[in-house]
């Protein structure tokens, strides 16, 4: 993706730091929920004494060994280190930028719930994209509501 589109996309989130707070907090809410959510299904397919915990608790786990090996063996760069703007966090951090382990997980959780529940498992998907675009916008709103960034 080219630096403007990037600003033509989060250019909202840059000019009005509600907006900006809005959406760390919608990143906040949705991945919470979908982390905390996991756990408990993983719970009630224990108390269920359904068979499906295996596959649920192998398959995230296999997926999220195999993301990380690709994203260090891919080593892409970060977003602020392309366009040598500020981390969405502060860190220092440089590449291992994709996949995205946060969002790849996010999926995967979702097709685990649309494996046990399909109806929530499409709500967690809709969250997953919501959470992967999210995450691209905060490369440029990170620091919006305290008037830091200005991109030309």
């Amino acid at each position: 993706m080219k630096k403007e589109t990037y600003v033509k996309m989060t250019q909202p989130f840059r000019d009005d730091p509600k907006r900006a707070r809005a959406l760390h907090r919608a990143n906040k809410i949705l991945t919470v929920v979908i982390f905390v959510a996991y756990p408990c299904l993983l719970l009630w397919l224990l108390w269920q004494k359904d068979m499906r915990l295996y596959k649920a608790i192998c398959v995230p786990l296999d997926g999220f060994i195999i993301v990380t090996v690709v994203r260090v063996w891919i080593n892409r760069k970060r977003p602020y280190e392309i366009f040598e703007l500020p981390s969405v966090i502060p860190k220092d951090t440089k590449g291992h930028s994709w996949p995205s382990r946060h969002v790849f997980s996010a999926a995967v959780i979702a097709f685990t719930f649309w494996f046990v529940c399909p109806a929530v498992g499409i709500v967690f998907l809709l969250m997953t994209v919501a959470i992967a675009w999210i995450r691209v916008c905060l490369l440029y709103t990170s620091d919006a509501a305290d008037d830091r960034i200005s991109v030309d």
